[in-house]
């Protein structure tokens, strides 16, 4: 039985929410949108005098809702409003609740790679299967591949990686040659992960070798493995966060005689706790990083960076809303990774 849809944020995620929300009315038959037509769901944060918050939100019974969640600053404040929105929902009697992450909060916090450390990732996919009751979630591009496994059962993913292709076959390879170029992955772990891509793109590859023992260690680069000898260099991974391995890469690169470096990310985290995001953002756009393409998947950072010319952001509310869709009718989100399909949500 298919059910009316609502689709509700937390604060900060509902500016990619609300264009999320244009592209559904798009594609979900008239009949599953309330009064003909889709926008945000009403709901009232109240933050009382001891800091506690209390959610409210609009009426909700046997409707399907979507909970859309990104990363944003406050990042633990705005995780516990998502709770708060979570149990002001199920309180109200849903016919089903889909949480969406286009970036999963505590992502990096995905493995116990040191003695009495903190998982959070695992631990927020069990607070919300089992403290929550959620059974369907959608993740957009997460750190690894096995954080959808945290949950039960398992979460679907999604990747923007398709648009990150199309953006560069139209836009970068009708005049850069590909026999000129090559795809650099920054360490072992981008290799595995984006070895597809290359295939893709039908370019070469080289990777940056490096050693670290743990999460608070600088990696020690000992080499490029490839040729990059005056080669346009288009470095990939899954996230940018302080620019500082990014930019060490690139210098390393030209400094082994690459002749350009051009950086691909689906998510512009861009923080740094040593400096405001936009003295960050600045930096970035000074550095020997010619280009930074990513997705708007973190709005605070898309508002920075929107009319940027160092930095092209390709927009994910579609490619979210087709898969929302799917989910709602039942239909296959695999389909999503052909890349022939992308011109469902361009």
């Amino acid at each position: 039985m298919l059910y009316p849809v609502k689709v509700f944020s937390t604060r900060g995620s509902d500016i990619l929410a609300e264009e999320v929300c244009r592209a559904l009315q798009a594609r979900l038959p008239q009949e599953l949108q309330v009064d003909g037509c889709l926008k945000l769901g009403r709901s009232e944060v109240v933050r009382f005098s001891n800091e506690n918050l209390q959610v409210k939100v609009e009426n909700v019974r046997d409707h399907f809702v979507v909970v859309i969640h990104t990363q944003v600053p406050p990042v633990n404040e705005r995780l516990m409003e998502l709770f708060a929105l979570l149990d002001a929902l199920k309180g109200a009697r849903p016919a089903d609740i889909l949480v969406v992450f286009p970036y999963y909060p505590y992502a990096r916090s995905d493995k116990k790679n040191q003695p009495r450390i903190s998982t959070m990732a695992y631990r927020l996919a069990h607070i919300l299967n089992h403290s929550f009751g959620i059974e369907q979630v959608l993740l957009l591009d997460p750190h690894d591949d096995h954080i959808k496994h945290y949950f039960d059962p398992v979460a679907d993913e999604i990747t923007s990686i398709y648009l990150l292709l199309d953006y560069l076959e139209k836009n970068v390879f009708t005049f850069q040659p590909k026999e000129e170029s090559v795809l650099v992955f920054p360490d072992e772990g981008a290799s595995k992960r984006y070895s597809g891509f290359a295939r893709l793109l039908r370019i070469p590859t080289a990777y940056i070798d490096k050693g670290r023992r743990d999460d608070h260690e600088e990696p020690e680069v000992k080499g490029i493995i490839g040729d990059i000898k005056d080669k346009f260099c288009l470095m990939i991974d899954d996230e940018i966060l302080t620019g500082k391995t990014a930019i060490g890469d690139a210098n390393y690169i030209l400094k082994e005689g690459g002749q350009s470096v051009w950086m691909l990310a689906p998510h512009a985290v861009f923080a740094d706790k040593k400096m405001a995001k936009i003295d960050l953002i600045q930096k970035l756009a000074h550095s020997p990083i010619d280009k930074f393409i990513v997705t708007n998947s973190i709005p605070s950072t898309a508002q920075m960076i929107v009319d940027r010319s160092r930095f092209v952001l390709l927009p994910v509310e579609s490619l979210l809303a087709e898969a929302i869709k799917r989910t709602v009718l039942g239909q296959s989100i695999s389909e999503l990774y052909d890349p022939k399909n992308v011109d469902l949500y361009r």
